[in-house]
C-alpha cells in the first residue's frame, strides 16, 4: 500500500471512528444507571466532548477529497 492509498484509508478511519464512538456513547448514556453507579438520569455529552468527536469527522471529510485527487494524480503518472 502507497502513501496515497494509506491517506485515503486514514481519512477514512477518521470518518468512522468517531461516528461509531458516538453512537456508542449516545447508546451507553441511554441506558438507566441506577444503584451504586449513579440515579438513573442520563449524562449527555459536554461541549468539550463533542468538540473532540466532531474535529475528527470534519478533518476526514476535508482531507478525503483531497487525498482522492492525489491517487488520481500519481495513478495517471
Amino acid at each position: 500500500m502507497n502513501k496515497y492509498m494509506l491517506h485515503i484509508v486514514v481519512s477514512v478511519v477518521c470518518i468512522v471512528g468517531p461516528v461509531l464512538g458516538l453512537l456508542y456513547g449516545l447508546w451507553d448514556s441511554n441506558q438507566p444507571k441506577v444503584g451504586p453507579v449513579g440515579d438513573g438520569k442520563p449524562i449527555y455529552p459536554t461541549l468539550p466532548q463533542w468538540i473532540s468527536i466532531v474535529a475528527p469527522i470534519i478533518a476526514g471529510l476535508i482531507n478525503l477529497p483531497f487525498a482522492i485527487i492525489r491517487y488520481r494524480q500519481n495513478k495517471k503518472d
